[in-house]
């Protein structure tokens, strides 16, 4: 059932991947197209997006961090909470609509919770 939620985002035009990963960057479940994704490389980004976010969030007085965007010359990533220690991390081409890809991560986030 995971993969049939996360394969909604491959639908959306530039999404290459959606994937969800535990806090540590273990990941639990991902769907991809068009991409090849050197997992050491991706568990490296993953992990230091979020130590980074959390730091940053703790300067505003610990608000919980509810997206980080990180955009690449060719390529983005969206990263989301989805539950206490689960993420969803979508990467897209930097054509995609951010905008589609954020209201589908907010509306999948309680599906998705649900599965893990």
């Amino acid at each position: 059932m995971l993969k049939q939620i996360l394969n909604k985002f491959l639908v959306i035009n530039g999404v290459q991947a959606a994937i969800v990963v535990e806090e540590n960057g273990e990941i639990i479940e991902s769907i991809k197209s068009g991409i090849i994704i050197d997992k050491k490389h991706l568990d490296s980004i993953i992990s230091t997006v979020m130590l980074d976010s959390k730091a940053t969030a703790s300067r505003f007085g610990n608000a919980p961090v509810s997206m980080v965007f990180v955009e690449f010359s060719d390529n983005f990533i969206i990263l989301g909470p989805i539950a206490e220690e689960f993420f969803l991390v979508i990467i897209a081409k930097n054509t995609a609509n951010i905008g589609q890809i954020t209201y589908e991560m907010k509306k999948n986030q309680e599906d998705i919770a649900s599965e893990l």
